[in-house]
């Protein structure tokens, strides 16, 4: 599930004056199901939503969550994920988990007014942090930090925010107190224009791993919730005039499979200096499109910038080879791009 759906869940039943549990992975070490950051909401009758890995951590998890409800009280525990440990997981990973299980009191105002904050903010697409105290684990501390969002609630300085405000979900001990941060949005969305197979492989890999795909195509019959179900918007509209239908800005991702029309896509984004541009076809293909566009008078550090043939050099034939390839190439953009924002963010 994604950020927004948990915080709309917390804002429903916190909203509704029930209790919750909100279970959270802040750390980990070796192997274990999830990584920190994993989320999952626990009322009165189990799993509200969400997951923190399945199988023994997670049941007993829940198990732990309704105690505590019961009991109005907050607390961490780290599960052991050996064989014959104190917690008897009878599992084979061989790392811990430490958990953190957040007490929320229906009709906490304060819990109501930041859920809404989150969710304008996660509107607004921009890089968030959400930054949790749990020095006194049954009187935590939650705020939002941002590119456009000072902190509030909780006292940090520059260089402890910048210890925070990482790239994944970070437990951070600074002084007498401690401090869990983690992303729960980065600016920037995924233009596919082109919505055949490639596309329908490849957009559900990047919405698996976080990124907000949009599909562009001028054949309506390719543009439908039975292909993309996951996608976070679906355009139909016509190649030559994509302003007319997209704002894209420099913290874009720009994946250009339609085959026909890339030259006419490329033209019309040469001046927006997106975080990614790719572009699918074989090396000859690529040597030709960018030789048109040197021709057009286009910039050398523009064609330097178009990563074609898309996608990582792993040999990919079959669409699905070429979705795993283009997602592996944008994930590490996105890591490198994640930490050009942190540098600049903290400063």
């Amino acid at each position: 599930m994604n950020m927004q759906d948990l915080f709309k869940a917390i804002l429903e039943k916190t909203s509704a004056g029930e209790n919750t549990i909100l279970v959270t992975i802040v750390a980990e070490v070796g192997s274990s199901p999830r990584s920190a950051g994993a989320h999952m909401l626990v009322n009165a009758n189990g799993r509200v939503c969400g997951t923190i890995g399945g199988g023994p951590v997670e049941y007993k998890s829940i198990q732990y969550a309704q105690s505590l409800l019961e009991r109005e009280q907050s607390e961490r525990k780290v599960y052991r994920l050996h064989r014959n440990d104190e917690e008897e997981l009878g599992m084979l990973c061989g790392g811990d988990v430490d958990v953190y299980f957040q007490f929320i009191r229906g009709g906490d105002q304060k819990i109501i007014a930041l859920m809404n904050e989150c969710l304008s903010h996660l509107e607004k697409d921009e890089d968030i942090w959400l930054f949790t105290d749990l020095t006194y684990q049954n009187d935590w501390t939650m705020a939002l930090y941002g590119t456009n969002i000072p902190l509030t609630g909780i006292e940090l300085n520059k260089d402890e925010i910048k210890s925070l405000a990482r790239n994944s979900g970070v437990l951070v001990k600074i002084g007498d107190r401690l401090v869990y941060g983690e992303p729960i949005n980065f600016a920037g969305k995924v233009y596919i224009f082109g919505g055949g197979h490639c596309a329908q492989a490849l957009q559900p890999l990047l919405s698996g791993v976080g990124f907000r795909c949009v599909v562009f195509d001028n054949r309506s019959e390719y543009i439908s919730r039975e292909l993309f179900p996951s996608a976070y918007d679906l355009i139909t509209g016509d190649y030559e005039q994509v302003e007319k239908y997209l704002e894209i800005n420099s913290r874009d991702y720009i994946v250009i499979v339609t085959h026909a029309w890339d030259l006419v896509v490329l033209r019309q984004i040469i001046s927006k200096n997106c975080t990614y541009i790719g572009v699918i076809g074989s090396k000859t293909k690529a040597a030709t499109v960018k030789q048109q566009l040197k021709e057009e008078g286009v910039s050398d550090e523009f064609l330097n910038r178009i990563n074609t043939p898309i996608g990582l050099r792993i040999r990919s034939e079959t669409p699905e080879e070429i979705a795993i390839s283009i997602a592996g190439e944008m994930i590490l953009r996105r890591a490198e791009q994640r930490s050009a924002a942190l540098e600049n963010t903290a400063r």
